[in-house]
């Protein structure tokens, strides 16, 4: 775009400078060029105001060369800046071929079969070695030097915010994009050198800050990745895209976070306290992703702007028997707006979730970044969509995972960056087929989170509800439900998660193992009471099923939990369910709907039911 911008500024500029026969001076010139270069700013922002989605574009590759990922870590970052560069050529129509990065993850291997089986036209050109694929793209001119860092050796966990990081490498994949050069970590320089490449930048030493204020006139707006040094993955986008590449709560982020477009994506994952950092990024009108373990993303998402999805099974509110006038309870899946976890894991990578032999046991509800994975990973959403059971639904968990309630709160603008997010997230629901949509909020029955209850609402047509749970605790909504209207004014429920099922926690009201949470679902509607209600289920909560009435057997040391017979994700939801009595039915999460809003408005919702 900013080339484009540049050819438009020159052309016209050429045009008036004829028209004028020449006489213009070099003052007159530079007026004219800088009033045009204003056009085409407005020119850009009004095509962004119109845009469906938020992730970028890529361009079709024509072919794709292949290369095992390695498990040096200097050796993995060079091999992502090497895809991102051949990304990058082609979509500036400087290059034909692409680089798939591949490794023994099942899941990946199909992505890219689906992909392949997607644009058959694309060739495949074998697999080579990292110096191999340098030479290459360096014969092309599409790799023209490499950017010297030092590798990150700080004490303490991956995806801590850690004291004395080296972040060099953040900075060196964030020049990678604007220099065309490969990352080279110092221990490899003179192979680099070897391969015939010329150091076009030393970055060891130079910090984040000096990179965004050297610099931000050349990065991408429109996305910003965040990315622990020590994490190759995701780089090659980062590049690809010219995006600024940073990492911790210290500055520059927080400025970052105020020069990025609104509405942005923000990859990776910034690590640290997960409130403080989505806070961050949600209140300057941010969307997180969760994609810091993501692979070939500029593969997975090309041409995902063209792209046809199949729709998901929709459920019937015919089949509803309403003569049965019992208590009715739902499962829903945490955690669903992890992109890499979708990506890499979700599907096949255990038998917790997606790959559960027990899945289809009972109505349950799948939360899913689809609108995301729409945009980078289509393969892996036409997957979940085609294997998709009668008693699986899927939700939309927020279209990226931020705070509604605190949206943009420190833009001038923020309701109507709500509104236009909300509005392009529904558009790729309706691709879909999804119906309900779910929210993180900071605060449940707050002012701010009614409004934007009322705000998100008001960008759909047909959705069927909002579900919500506060980040601490997740039921602490208690099973409340408030009415907002979408934009035909028909009342839309928002209902709040009454219980979670969530490892050691018996301690809480609502909350605990399935044991305890079946006890009080079945204390709730004990008597006359009839209840309808959802359960929130964490997805990384290990719990090992023991009979009897002893409600913290179930509970084991989440450390090694899977080695001691630990299981989490759908099982314990089927545990609880089976401890329920006769007089609380397990329903999926739409036909939970339907039965909230048959009670609250009968006529009403018997006209939307005869019109489906």
């Amino acid at each position: 775009m900013l080339g484009l911008s540049i050819f438009i500024s020159g052309s016209l500029t050429a045009v008036l400078v004829s028209f004028f026969n020449g006489k213009m001076d070099f003052v007159a010139i530079c007026y004219i060029r800088t009033i045009l270069a204003i056009l085409i700013i407005c020119r850009c922002s009004i095509a962004f105001a119109d845009e469906d989605r938020w992730w970028p574009e890529q361009t079709v590759p024509k072919s794709v060369v292949r290369t095992r990922e390695h498990g040096d870590p200097a050796t993995k970052m060079l091999v992502q800046s090497i895809a991102g560069l051949a990304a990058k050529a082609v979509n500036q129509g400087q290059g034909e071929e692409m680089v798939w990065v591949f490794n023994d993850n099942h899941d990946m291997k199909l992505w890219y079969e689906a992909f392949l089986k997607r644009h058959p036209g694309i060739t495949t050109n074998g697999t080579l070695t990292p110096w191999e694929l340098v030479n290459r793209f360096a014969k092309r001119d599409v790799i023209k030097g490499y950017i010297l860092y030092s590798q990150d050796k700080s004490p303490g966990r991956t995806s801590d915010h850690r004291d004395g990081m080296d972040r060099s490498v953040n900075v060196a994949t964030s020049l990678a994009g604007i220099f065309d050069g490969v990352v080279v970590e110092e221990r490899l320089e003179q192979e680099a050198i070897a391969n015939g490449l010329t150091m076009l930048v030393d970055v060891r030493g130079k910090s984040q800050s000096w990179c965004f204020e050297t610099y931000k006139d050349r990065f991408n707006r429109r996305l910003l990745c965040a990315q622990d040094p020590r994490i190759s993955n995701l780089r090659d986008l980062a590049v690809a895209q010219q995006a600024l590449v940073l990492y911790g709560a210290d500055e520059p982020m927080e400025s970052a976070m105020n020069w990025l477009e609104p509405l942005s994506p923000i990859a990776g994952w910034n690590g640290g306290d997960e409130f403080k950092t989505t806070r961050l990024s949600t209140i300057y009108g941010h969307v997180q992703t969760a994609t810091d373990w993501c692979m070939n993303l500029p593969i997975l998402m090309s041409g995902s702007d063209q792209d046809q999805v199949p729709l998901l099974k929709k459920f019937d509110p015919g089949t509803i028997d309403w003569n049965d006038g019992r208590s009715c309870v739902s499962f829903i899946l945490t955690d669903g707006d992890n992109v890499q976890w979708f990506q890499s894991s979700f599907f096949h990578g255990n038998t917790s979730f997606w790959n559960s032999p027990s899945r289809g046991k009972i109505p349950f509800g799948w939360s899913c970044c689809f609108a995301s994975l729409a945009q980078v990973c289509p393969v892996a959403m036409e997957y979940g969509l085609n294997t998709q059971k009668q008693n699986d639904q899927f939700i939309e968990w927020g279209g990226g995972y931020y705070y509604p309630d605190l949206f943009a709160k420190s833009r001038p603008n923020r309701d109507e960056l709500l509104a236009k997010h909300a509005s392009r997230t529904w558009k790729v629901m309706q691709r879909t087929g999804t119906r309900m949509i779910g929210f993180n909020v900071a605060n449940a029955s707050s002012a701010a989170a009614i409004k934007a209850y009322e705000t998100i609402a008001g960008q759909t047509n047909d959705l069927s509800a909002i579900l919500v749970f506060q980040y601490s605790p997740y039921e602490a909504g208690a099973g409340k439900t408030f009415w907002v209207k979408d934009r035909r004014g028909i009342e839309i429920p928002v209902i709040t998660a009454r219980y979670s099922i969530w490892e050691h926690s018996n301690h809480r009201p609502r909350s605990g193992t399935p044991a305890k949470v079946a006890r009080e679902i079945r204390d709730s509607a004990s008597g006359k009471t009839v209840r309808h209600d959802w359960v929130i289920v964490h997805a990384w909560s290990y719990f090992q099923q023991v009979p009897g009435t002893d409600e913290n057997s179930e509970n084991l040391p989440q450390e090694g939990a899977p080695t001691q017979g630990g299981i989490r994700g759908y099982e314990p939801a089927l545990w609880c369910s089976e401890r329920l009595p006769p007089e609380v039915h397990t329903v999926t999460p739409e036909e939970l709907v339907w039965r909230i809003r048959m009670e609250h408005d009968a006529v009403g919702t018997r006209q939307l039911l005869e019109k489906k």
